[in-house]
C-alpha cells in the first residue's frame, strides 16, 4: 500500500502541488476518502457545480477522474483535498490523499470558543462554496486559547451565529434540528445537505442565547461526520445526549 500523501495535478500523479495563492477564486473542497469511495462525492460535485464560471468540461473531467483516483487508494480512510480554480487564467484542479487520523472528538466532544473575527454579510446569493481565500478564518484560529478539542464558533458581523471554523452547526430543540441560516455568508457543508434530507429540520437566524437554549448542540463536516458540542466558552456546558449518537449512529451505518 502506497504512503500518503499522494498527489495529483489534473488527475496525473505528482510530486508537488501549486500553492493556495497562486489559485485565483480557488474553491476547496475536502471529503473523506473511505474504502476506496468518497461517500459525499454525489453532494461535492453538486456543490462545485454551483461555484460560478466552473465550465462543464471541466466538471465532467473531475467527476470522471475523482472517484477512479479514489478507488485506486487501498486507505480504510483518508482525507481527499479537491482544489479548483483558475492559475494564470487557466482552469487547474488538483487532488491530495492525505492521512485521516483518528481523534476523541467524537466521543468526548468539543469545546467551541467564541471568535471576535466575525464573517462580513453579503448582500449576494450565497453559494455556500469553500474558498481557498482563508485568512478571515485563519484570523479568527488564532485567537484559540491552548487546549484539546477547541473549535472557533464563527458569527456574522450582525451577531448571528454561522458555523464553526470547519463544521456546521445543528442545535437540538425537542424533536427537531435547527442550522443557521446561511444565506447571507458561511460554508454550506454536504453533511448539513445529507443529514437534511435524514432528519427533521429547520434553517433559521440564531444568537449566541438562542444557540444557549437548545439541549443539544452538534457540529458536523464531511470528513468526521459529527461531533458532540459540550461546551460554548464562557456561556454554556452540555452532557452528550441521545439525538447526537442517534446522528453519528445513522452515518456509521449508512456511510462508512
Amino acid at each position: 500500500m502506497s504512503k500518503l500523501p499522494q498527489l495529483f495535478l489534473r488527475g496525473h500523479p505528482v510530486q508537488s502541488l501549486p500553492e493556495d495563492e497562486l489559485y485565483k477564486d480557488g474553491i476547496l473542497e475536502t471529503m473523506r476518502c473511505h474504502n476506496g469511495k468518497i461517500p459525499l462525492w454525489p453532494l461535492h460535485r453538486e456543490r462545485l457545480a454551483r461555484a460560478l464560471g466552473l465550465g462543464e468540461s471541466l466538471l465532467a473531467d473531475i467527476d470522471q477522474c475523482v472517484p477512479l483516483l479514489a478507488a485506486q487508494r487501498g486507505h480504510k480512510m483518508a482525507i481527499a483535498r479537491l482544489r479548483v480554480g483558475l492559475i494564470d487564467g487557466q482552469w487547474c484542479w488538483d487532488l491530495s490523499f492525505l492521512p485521516l487520523q483518528p481523534t476523541e472528538e467524537a466521543e468526548l466532544g468539543v469545546h467551541l470558543f467564541p471568535c471576535k473575527t466575525h464573517l462580513p454579510v453579503s448582500q449576494r446569493w450565497n453559494s455556500g462554496c469553500k474558498f481557498l481565500s482563508r485568512s478571515r478564518y485563519n484570523r479568527a484560529k488564532s485567537e484559540l486559547p491552548e487546549g484539546d478539542y477547541l473549535d472557533g464558533l464563527m458569527l456574522d458581523t450582525e451577531g448571528r451565529v454561522i458555523e464553526s471554523l470547519r463544521c456546521n452547526l445543528l442545535a437540538r430543540f425537542g424533536d427537531g434540528w435547527i442550522t443557521p441560516n446561511l444565506e447571507r455568508c458561511g460554508v454550506r457543508g454536504v453533511m448539513r445537505d445529507w443529514l437534511s434530507s435524514r432528519i427533521q429540520w429547520q434553517e433559521r437566524d440564531m444568537d449566541i442565547r438562542d444557540l444557549c437554549g437548545a439541549e443539544e448542540i452538534a457540529l458536523c463536516n464531511s470528513v468526521r461526520g459529527v461531533l458532540p458540542v459540550v461546551e460554548i466558552v464562557g456561556h454554556k456546558r452540555w452532557k452528550i445526549g441521545s439525538g447526537v449518537r442517534g446522528l453519528q449512529q445513522l452515518i456509521m451505518e449508512t456511510l462508512w
